[in-house]
């Protein structure tokens, strides 16, 4: 039985845990003065969170670029890329007749081609199954560079000035999170979140020399530092919220991924995880990407409630939003599947039956 590489779940039920702050922060960064303690927390949780993405591109290229692996091109769409898909048409469906819902006068007039686009767009996180999808698209184009050591390294750098250097220097004209559906194709963003993709395969196969890990988590350092301390201070220069260096394909954040990464997988190497916690992180991997899709729904809702992070000091009420929103969403999904476990089975049985 092969061995399962526990870092890789911790790094995505962590990325996941980062997205849930990320949109609990962001939704009322508006509410802070940007002078107050407040803002100043919401801009670390939201500045430290911003790895969260380009770790979810990390661990799956960690997987899907094992030259182990055996992947055709046919598996590929028929399987992960179709799984994205449905996944991404059945939860816009919901957020967007959701939001209608919300909206009950502006439902009954809106033209169907509206709807149609909104659909097609996606709700605003739904863009990381566009990005996703397209990198799967490229899984065979990629597979073959693995092959050779240098020619990974190759791609990861010239992904580095084509996918972060340069739309950094430019300030993003278009947003990291922009997909086909807004602007069109943007290769260099594409070959940024490749560039992902293909670092989290290299660093899961190859181990840094000591002096090297120690230089990756001194530039994460930094990283973090400069999307906190550089987003503070450039938004006080400017008087409003500047959020450049949040962006997911900016090398502040490209460092602090690779470091984070890299750490998380050594400080686990000489751990050992009991029964018990090995079940348990097995169970909150296995749902994270159905509380990745559902999270938002649930964040929105207890905002119509009056639950959000002024209820009391954000120090506070940011956690425990977290903690709500995360838990309603797991116990959501949980059930869902759940359902569809026992709707497949009677399916299963009948057939069984019939033969």
């Amino acid at each position: 039985m092969k061995q399962r590489i526990w870092y890789a779940d911790v790094l995505r039920i962590l990325a996941i845990v980062m997205v849930i702050l990320i949109h609990i922060v962001s939704k009322d960064t508006h509410r802070y003065e940007l002078d107050t303690m407040g803002w100043q927390w919401l801009n670390f949780i939201n500045g430290m969170s911003r790895i969260c993405v380009p770790l979810l591109f990390m661990v799956s290229g960690m997987f899907f670029l094992d030259p182990k692996k055996n992947l055709e091109p046919k598996t590929m769409y028929t399987k992960y890329i179709w799984r994205l898909v449905r996944a991404f048409f059945v939860w816009s469906v919901i957020y967007v007749f959701f939001d209608q819902y919300k909206q009950p006068e502006v439902a009954l007039t809106e033209e169907v081609d509206r709807t149609i686009l909104q659909i097609v767009q996606g709700y605003f996180h739904l863009w990381f199954l566009y990005r996703l999808t397209e990198i799967y698209v490229m899984v065979p184009l990629l597979r073959p560079l693995t092959k050779e050591k240098h020619l990974a390294i190759y791609f990861v750098l010239i992904s580095f000035v084509v996918g972060f250097l340069i739309p950094t220097i430019n300030q993003f004209p278009v947003r990291s999170t922009d997909t086909v559906a807004d602007n069109g194709l943007n290769v260099d963003i594409t070959l940024g979140y490749a560039g992902y993709f293909m670092a989290g395969y290299l660093l899961s196969r190859y181990t840094l020399p000591k002096n090297w890990r120690r230089t990756l988590y001194g530039l994460g350092i930094i990283g973090f530092a400069v999307t906190v301390i550089g987003t503070a201070l450039r938004s006080a220069q400017d008087g409003a919220m500047y959020s450049l260096f949040y962006e997911y394909l900016t090398p502040n954040v490209f460092f602090a991924s690779l470091a984070t990464f890299v750490f998380v997988k050594h400080s686990m190497q000489n751990i050992t995880l009991s029964e018990k916690v090995q079940k348990m992180i097995i169970h909150i991997s296995k749902y994270s990407f159905g509380v990745y899709l559902v999270h938002v729904l649930i964040r929105d809702l207890l905002w119509d409630l009056g639950l959000n992070t002024t209820l009391f000091t954000p120090l506070l009420s940011i956690p425990l939003i977290a903690l709500l929103v995360g838990g309603i969403s797991y116990f959501i999904i949980w059930g869902l599947m759940k359902v569809w476990e026992w709707i497949m089975n009677l399916v299963n049985e009948k057939n069984q039956k019939a033969t």
